[in-house]
């Protein structure tokens, strides 16, 4: 489930929490400073942060660019009008939205809509990249175990292959399982 991070006054908090719950994020988080939100950033992982800049001990700026670069997750930086054009030059490289306060509710909920739409697109993106490199893993292991097999026992690389994937079926485990047990009982023969 996507969580949200708000990191403001505790004033705007409750603004904040019921439209991001209305949205689809499941928990919602408060951070009072910069320092207070990098920490719960490392702790845990939120599909958005909200920034009310300024922050108590810092503008916001810094924080927004700190979450792009080290987290997968989308950032709101709200800013005043005044200072709102400095802010996006600051961030709008590294993907931060920013908008102009005082916002409306319903400004702010379609933005908050489409990041969401954004968590979900770069969440199945995660995890796609995920399955492939395990798939890439499991490659490279199969592989050395053939290798293994090739070189120790004298077996082509269709009988190797055939080995393994018949060990994994009579096994019921995965290819890499047999793999992993070829590979740490024949590379020190």
């Amino acid at each position: 489930m996507a969580s949200a991070l708000i990191v403001s006054t505790a004033e705007y908090v409750s603004k904040f929490s019921a439209m991001l719950t209305e949205v689809g994020f499941a928990d919602v988080y408060q951070a009072h400073s910069g320092v207070e939100a990098r920490h719960l950033i490392v702790e845990r992982q939120y599909a958005l942060m909200i920034i009310n800049a300024p922050l108590v001990d810092e503008f916001g700026y810094d924080l927004a660019i700190y979450a792009v670069e080290n987290t997968t997750m989308s950032v709101l930086m709200l800013a005043r009008g005044d200072v709102c054009e400095a802010v996006e030059n600051k961030v709008e490289d590294y993907g931060v939205v920013v908008m102009s306060k005082p916002v409306t509710a319903e400004g702010l909920f379609k933005t908050l809509k489409a990041l969401y739409a954004n968590h979900n697109r770069i969440n199945s993106i995660v995890l796609s990249n995920r399955r492939l490199q395990d798939k890439i893993e499991e490659l490279k292991l199969v592989d050395r175990a053939k290798c293994l097999l090739i070189s120790r026992e004298g077996m082509s690389e269709e009988q190797a292959h055939k080995y393994i994937e018949t060990a994994a079926m009579d096994m019921r485990v995965s290819k890499k399982q047999i793999a992993e047990k070829i590979i740490s009982i024949k590379q020190y023969d």
